[in-house]
């Protein structure tokens, strides 16, 4: 059995929820937030998106692909090897653009999720 480590411990982001945990939100409201969201599939993320990821994926993981984000967060719009990667989608869902970095294209999520 693992000690916990304290200096990793914070207070579940949900507001007014007491509960210490390691990660954002405390397993009760990880739950919920999860339900709310619904599956990856009901989020657009199906075969068709599994097979394209897996077309970029040889291409990526070679090096020179550039990150296909509308605001690129990194110093360089190069994927470097071994940096985790997204496919990314069209603001509206519509259609795939291709490759980002996992943080461009999850913190494009954010500000969308958030009017921003």
């Amino acid at each position: 059995h693992k000690a916990v480590d304290m200096a990793r411990m914070r207070v579940c982001s949900q507001p007014g929820c007491p509960t210490l945990s390691t990660n954002r939100r405390c397993d009760e409201h990880a739950s919920a937030y999860e339900r709310r969201r619904g599956s990856r599939q009901a989020r657009g993320y199906d075969a068709a998106h599994d097979r394209l990821r897996e077309r970029w994926r040889p291409k990526v993981e070679r090096g020179g692909v550039h990150c296909h984000a509308e605001r690129c967060l990194m110093p360089a719009r190069l994927i470097l090897l071994g940096q985790a990667w997204d496919l990314g989608h069209t603001p509206d869902r519509t259609a795939w653009t291709g490759p980002e970095h996992e943080r461009c294209n999850r913190s494009a999520g954010g500000r969308a999720a958030h009017g921003g």
